[in-house]
């Protein structure tokens, strides 16, 4: 570990210099691995570049990810999750277009980094927190990602919201979503591999995300999802995590009554014929 603890040491320094005079340290390293400024908003493309730095020091370099409480990696953690990186996809003065391709590559490399802080073989996950820590961001990004799907979809017209090839589209989307969601909920059960008080924070931050998200599935999701959470919240062995699923559902079952109502609604009549104001009087003879 004093090998680790005195390159620490030394990325520290080098990361408070760096981010003390932007000015003077236009590229950051990390043990010896170039990432992007955790200073500043990040596009896929960093986290692309991250993703690529923290895979090389995962095979390198045991226990040096960054953390989320890290005294010098934690600002690196906190941008990765921060929802100032949204800030360029939800910027409506830019082209739509564009920041639905940047919603997707970001997805993408979450995807990535998520593989990066899990491991599938380890008894008790080394960096718990980190890899909760992400899953809940990466629900956050596909609720954004159905934001710009929304509007989108209201720029077209409606013969084209019927066209089969974007129906298609917009359901694989959905179906997406809906896998993403049931694997968050996966995480939940393994009380054995998460420390209980990571288990307790994820648990709150899906009951704050969830409804932004929970509107954008398809009712069998939507059915499926609260039945899943009833169970959860009923027999999880976690006190906390029960009482934060619990305070969702009431939420969740308020927002699901509520797409139904508007589900149920006639569609608006169409517009009446503009009378013909063009009138010529001819004589019956």
């Amino acid at each position: 570990m004093r090998p680790l603890a005195t390159a620490l040491l030394s990325i520290g320094f080098s990361l408070c210099l760096a981010l003390g005079n932007p000015v003077w340290a236009a590229d950051i390293w990390y043990l010896g691995q170039k990432i992007p400024d955790p200073q500043q908003p990040w596009r896929a493309s960093d986290y692309a570049l991250l993703q690529k730095a923290l895979k090389q020091i995962d095979l390198s370099q045991p226990d040096a990810l960054p953390r989320r409480s890290g005294q010098y990696t934690g600002a690196i953690y906190r941008r990765l999750i921060s929802e100032e990186n949204f800030r360029y996809q939800l910027n409506i003065y830019l082209p739509l277009e564009l920041r639905q391709l940047e919603a997707q590559a970001m997805l993408e490399q979450l995807k990535e980094l998520m593989r990066v802080y899990f491991n599938f073989r380890a008894k008790l996950q080394p960096y718990g927190s980190e890899a909760l820590g992400l899953m809940s961001y990466s629900l956050r990004q596909q609720a954004v990602q159905f934001t710009l799907t929304v509007e989108y979809w209201t720029t077209l017209a409606k013969n084209e919201q019927q066209n089969p090839a974007r129906l298609q589209g917009l359901a694989e989307t959905k179906q997406g979503a809906a896998m993403l969601t049931s694997s968050a909920l996966d995480y939940l059960a393994l009380t054995s591999q998460f420390g209980h008080h990571d288990l307790a924070l994820y648990a709150n931050e899906l009951a704050a995300l969830m409804p932004e998200l929970y509107v954008h599935l398809d009712i069998e999701a939507r059915d499926e999802l609260r039945t899943r959470l009833t169970t959860l919240a009923s027999d999880h062995p976690l006190p906390p995590v029960k009482t934060a699923l619990a305070d969702l559902l009431p939420v969740l079952q308020v927002v699901e009554t509520d797409l139904r109502d508007k589900s149920a609604q006639p569609l608006a009549d169409e517009p009446a014929p503009k009378p013909n104001l063009n009138l010529k009087f001819e004589p019956d003879f």
